[in-house]
């Protein structure tokens, strides 16, 4: 009876010095589990973090690829508004070199028509050659003040009320001279100028009377 209560105060202590060291096992490897769930959370929001990087790499490269874009079409805008607005100033400035060009023209055509009125004006038609000319015998200017005066005035720039109701030219104006001959001024006095008032005179003067008439009235041209 006493052996088999040593036996079991023998048992009880034993199991008393091995039950501490089985506690720390197992708490080690709780400890080592622990260890790796962190290790393991911790990768998992490293990757989470890293794939979110990424993401954001990629995002913002989306961005600049688009702003380039943006800017490159924004460029491409103002490249076509700049040569449109060259294209006006050329055409602006084609139109006025034209401008220029045409009044320089005219300007050359009238300096040429003044010349050769100029040149004409100083410029009698040459008598016959070989032939004399008395002149005529009758009073051209007494002739003139009678039967052209009132259409002509005296100095037969055709200031007056007639001449001015009916256009009658100024024989007083450069020119005028070296482009009526006396033989052309004898004929409208003769037979008259149609479209005008001016009305044949052939049967009302004679021949001499006309042409007398007629040299008289060029000689107050220019």
């Amino acid at each position: 009876m006493q052996l088999r209560t040593i036996s079991t105060a023998c048992l009880l202590l034993c199991l008393g010095a091995f039950a501490p060291g089985c506690d720390d096992a197992s708490k080690k490897g709780d400890d080592k589990k622990t260890d790796a769930k962190a290790k393991a959370d911790e990768k998992k929001t490293d990757d989470a973090k890293a794939k979110a990087d990424e993401k954001k790499a990629d995002e913002a490269k989306v961005d600049e690829k688009v702003d380039e874009k943006a800017d490159e079409k924004a460029d491409e805008k103002a490249d076509e508004k700049a040569d449109e607005k060259a294209d006006e100033k050329a055409d602006e400035k084609k139109a006025d070199d034209t401008k220029v060009e045409e009044k320089a023209d005219e300007k050359k055509a009238d300096d040429k028509g003044k010349a050769e009125d100029k040149k004409a004006a100083t410029k009698d038609p040459k008598p016959d050659e070989g032939k004399t000319d008395p002149g005529p015998s009758a009073d051209g200017k007494a002739l003139f003040g009678t039967k052209c005066k009132n259409c002509h005035n005296a100095n037969g720039d055709g200031k007056t009320k007639i001449g001015e109701e009916n256009d009658v030219e100024d024989w007083t104006e450069a020119g005028w001279k070296g482009k009526w001959p006396e033989d052309k001024i004898v004929d409208i006095v003769t037979n008259g100028k149609s479209g005008t008032k001016m009305k044949p005179f052939k049967d009302k003067l004679t021949a001499d009377e006309i042409k007398a008439v007629s040299k008289y009235a060029r000689s107050l041209g220019k």
